[in-house]
């Protein structure tokens, strides 16, 4: 049931926070991950305490809440508004993440939900069964070149050496997101080497990317809170292999 679970909670934050889409209201404090609350980030933090409240559930870590002990097994993953910027804006890119690991271990992920907040796309995996969109099978891109590549800013930057005449670069403000648009061949790679990524900003779209045929490099497995930690190369194998650093970890 896990998976019924997890979409279950996403469509209840999604009708939690439409209302505050395009608000543009910060609030005077900061997330348990360290980020400016906005109105729309409060109004996911309340709803997912609420689901927490009323239902036996394993352990949760989200961006807004922090860690909630849980009763079952296993650990939820949750980016309730990943892309709160644009969310906050009005701008239609952002979305709610949440995993399900049976551990502290990336490499335990086995079900995700994405849920485009502006479209209502509901993206999902479990392990072994494949990646879908609205319930219709999705796989990554046969590479056919020139590159899409959700790549944002950063130094030194790792498409530097890459041998195609043109690329086309994007940095839409949701790696969660981005991730769901390679899982269903949209994009060909999302590269972000800089190492400040939060597992909960990854954690849903990794099993996507894999259970959609593609390929994902990391440079460490094991889940440790809400620090920024994480670097990340996932898409095509063509892409993924060639720009993946040599000490990151093929899921």
């Amino acid at each position: 049931m896990i998976l019924e679970d997890l979409i279950d909670l996403s469509l209840r934050i999604k009708d939690r926070v439409t209302e505050y889409l395009g608000s543009d209201e910060e609030l005077e404090y900061v997330s348990e991950g360290g980020d400016r609350v906005r109105a729309v980030d409060e109004a996911a933090k309340l709803e997912i305490e609420r689901w927490a409240s009323v239902s036996r559930r394993p352990s949760i870590l989200s961006e807004e809440n922090g860690f909630i002990e849980g009763e079952g097994d296993g650990l939820i993953l949750i980016d309730p508004v990943d892309g709160s910027s644009n969310a906050d804006r009005g701008i239609p890119f952002s979305c709610i993440s949440i995993a399900y690991s049976l551990s502290n271990s990336i490499k335990d992920i086995s079900a995700s939900v994405i849920l485009n907040i502006f479209s209502g796309d509901l993206y999902y995996a479990e392990r072994g069964k494949g990646a879908y969109k609205n319930g219709c099978r999705i796989k990554v891109r046969s590479f056919r070149g020139p590159p899409v590549i959700y790549a944002p800013c950063q130094d030194p930057d790792p498409l530097a050496d890459l041998k195609f005449k043109h690329i086309a670069r994007r940095d839409y403000g949701s790696i969660a997101l981005g991730l769901a648009l390679i899982s269903e061949g949209k994009l060909d790679l999302l590269i972000d080497l800089k190492e400040d990524l939060r597992i909960v900003d990854i954690a849903a779209g990794l099993l996507l990317v894999k259970e959609a045929g593609g390929s994902v490099f990391i440079n460490k497995i094991e889940v440790n809170g809400l620090n920024r930690e994480f670097g990340l190369v996932a898409g095509v194998e063509e892409l993924s292999s060639i720009l993946a650093p040599k000490n990151y970890l093929k899921l």
